[in-house]
């Protein structure tokens, strides 16, 4: 067996949709939004300067020089309505799995995340078509993309996803949790991504009047849940439920997961041929999200999978002597952003903190290991 490999498995790549429409698109709302300048900070972009061509070589020189063996970049399927008709209108953002496969031909440190809605009534064809052409894995934002987790049609998916890779589980990377870098057209789905709900969640809800958040239906997404990972799916969640600003006497003020995530992974640990519930590390190098590092280690050592989440911002949690210096002088000669922005590859400083976080720990191969199931 060849050595095992570091795998990225949550890199979001995207278009304005200017030269290449038919691989994705940005709506005009969101590139306004403070998120979009955020995540162009971070990829040392200026605004006035994005465009599909600037975007595509910034991804492409990123992703060829950072220091992993393979990152999975992720495509995103539009907003489905129920019946199975594709609304790209009611999308914020959507990537096209064709723009995945283009990328690849670009840089061999590309693996294909796909990305198929469940609503879509040619569901079982285009993942088996995406399988063929080395689709690792498949990616739901159920919030953004308005997929309802307890509904019929999500469950049959999932249940079809643990034998989709000629009988053997194609991967399921499933948002959970608060979700900010895809935001919904319809605030009512904002809850998607919850698989719980709170008597204080209820309450705070009504106050909300007119843009009240859809209660989910807790136990039709745990049944959905439980028959597909009993059925052999593998089912990763994202970020392992955790709040993104909320810790210590904030968390109360913001949904969190974590428990329910972690029971899962405990439940259905990995199998023989990689099936099981997994949770990914993903934006985790926040000051906030550090304050889980423990809590994250109680979830078993084979269940944790590597991620970044990149372009979202990350954080030089843990600097040498050198590094500090270098920032030191880089602000004194006014260049503030330097303590906020690290200068390096992001996807390598994302390695090199979680690699401090979790020194020699099983993470960063595990989807490696899931792979060769």
């Amino acid at each position: 067996m060849p050595d095992a490999r570091v795998i990225d498995v949550h890199v979001h790549v995207g278009l304005l949709g200017d030269r290449w429409p038919e691989w994705g698109r940005f709506s005009e709302w969101y590139r306004q939004q403070i998120t979009f300048k955020i995540f162009l900070l971070y990829a040392h972009l200026q605004p006035d300067q994005v465009c599909d061509t600037v975007l595509r070589e910034t991804t492409v020189r990123i992703i060829s020089t950072c220091g992993l063996d393979k990152v999975v970049c992720l495509a995103l399927d539009p907003v489905y309505a129920e019946d199975g008709t594709m609304q790209k209108s009611a999308s914020h953002l959507w990537v096209a799995n064709e723009y995945i496969l283009e990328l690849q031909k670009e840089t061999s440190k590309v693996l294909f995340g796909a990305s198929v809605h469940p609503y879509d009534t040619n569901f079982e064809d285009r993942v088996k078509r995406y399988v063929d052409q080395g689709a690792v894995l498949v990616k739901w934002v159920p919030s953004g993309q308005q997929i309802n987790l307890a509904h019929e049609k999500v469950r049959k998916a999932m249940k079809f996803l643990a034998t989709a890779k000629h009988g053997k589980p194609l991967p399921l990377l499933l948002h959970i949790g608060p979700e900010y870098a895809v935001p919904t057209s319809d605030l009512r789905t904002t809850s998607n991504d919850f698989l719980t709900w709170s008597w204080w969640e209820r309450t705070a809800n009504w106050f909300r009047f007119g843009k009240r958040w859809d209660t989910p239906d807790v136990d039709g997404i745990k049944d959905n849940l439980i028959a597909a990972l009993e059925a052999g799916a593998i089912i990763i969640l994202a970020h392992c439920g955790l709040p993104y600003f909320g810790a210590g006497l904030f968390a109360a003020f913001e949904h969190s997961d974590f428990k329910s995530v972690r029971e899962y992974t405990l439940n259905y640990p990995p199998r023989d041929n990689g099936s099981g519930c997994y949770a990914d590390v993903s934006a985790f190098c926040t000051p906030i999200r550090m304050k889980y590092f423990n809590d994250v280690r109680s979830i078993p050592a084979a269940s944790l999978i590597f991620g970044s989440d990149f372009p979202t911002p990350i954080f030089e949690l843990y600097t040498t002597k050198e590094e500090r210096k270098a920032d030191f002088d880089a602000v004194m000669k006014g260049h503030v952003e330097r303590i906020i922005v690290p200068e390096d590859n992001l996807l390598d400083v994302n390695h090199r903190q979680l690699r401090e976080a979790f020194p020699g720990h099983s993470l960063f191969t595990n989807f490696w290991k899931v792979l060769q199931g």
